[in-house]
């Protein structure tokens, strides 16, 4: 069964970066740490070497064209239905899971993100 996301968790560009989530919905928490709702991640950035965001592991290596700034990978839609609990909610929303996956914008071309780490494993979900 999935696991719920929570503040904490772990995301992965197509690229490589990753950035763990550093905040939660507080209205449902699993070991002191907020859950992570439908349309949170939407316009997450998972960061670069010389433009780093708050929680990032491993930057995005995506740049311009011509190599001269970076571009790393913005979430640009809400996740698959896929990777939303049915029957979880937290402030109304539906929980994302980690069988959630999604759209990056970068350039040249669009990439696509993923769950590395839950950010728990005590709270499974459908």
């Amino acid at each position: 069964m999935p696991r719920v996301l929570t503040e904490g968790a772990v995301l992965q560009c197509s690229h490589g970066g990753q950035t763990r989530l550093t905040a939660g919905e507080p209205t449902l928490t699993v070991q002191g740490h907020g859950v992570v709702t439908a349309g949170a991640e939407v316009g997450f950035r998972f960061g670069a070497a010389d433009l780093p965001v708050p929680g990032m592991l491993t930057p995005c290596p995506v740049r311009t064209p011509d190599g001269s700034s970076p571009l790393p990978c913005t979430i640009a839609a809400p996740a698959t239905p896929a990777g939303l609990s049915t029957k979880l909610t937290a402030g109304g929303k539906p929980v994302l899971l980690d069988t959630a996956t999604g759209i990056t914008v970068s350039s040249p071309a669009p990439g696509n993100w993923s769950v590395a780490d839950a950010g728990q494993s005590t709270l499974e979900a459908i």
